[in-house]
């Protein structure tokens, strides 16, 4: 595997279009565009974000994590889904100690959406 940061890896976003990129410019992916994406006032862009956040390690788990207590409570239901489902312990102890309600499945859990 490449060990080259500046080289993108298998889950990163990778930004382009008509144009070649600048020859200075960097790619807005990995766990960088992933803090930039939760940033966005779009609830879509947030939950994407997200979903790739826990492919990065223990840094992407705990940006899930932090978004239990900063964000709108969309995300917040989203970001507990996950870690219910991929939080491994240190995600369900975090739902716990935020909010217990979240960490209970709900019926809503189960609809296919």
């Amino acid at each position: 595997m490449n060990n080259n940061p500046n080289q993108p890896r298998e889950f990163d976003a990778v930004l382009g279009g008509e144009a070649p990129p600048p020859v200075s410019g960097v790619v807005l992916g990995g766990i960088e565009g992933v803090k930039s994406r939760l940033k966005s006032s779009v609830v879509e862009v947030k939950v994407a974000a997200l979903s790739e956040a826990l492919n990065y390690g223990d840094i992407g788990l705990d940006l899930v994590i932090n978004t239990l207590t900063n964000s709108s409570e969309q995300v917040q239901r989203f970001a507990a889904k996950l870690l219910k489902q991929r939080g491994g312990g240190k995600g369900k102890q975090a739902l716990l100690n935020s909010n217990p309600y979240l960490a209970f499945t709900m019926m809503t859990d189960w609809l296919v959406k």
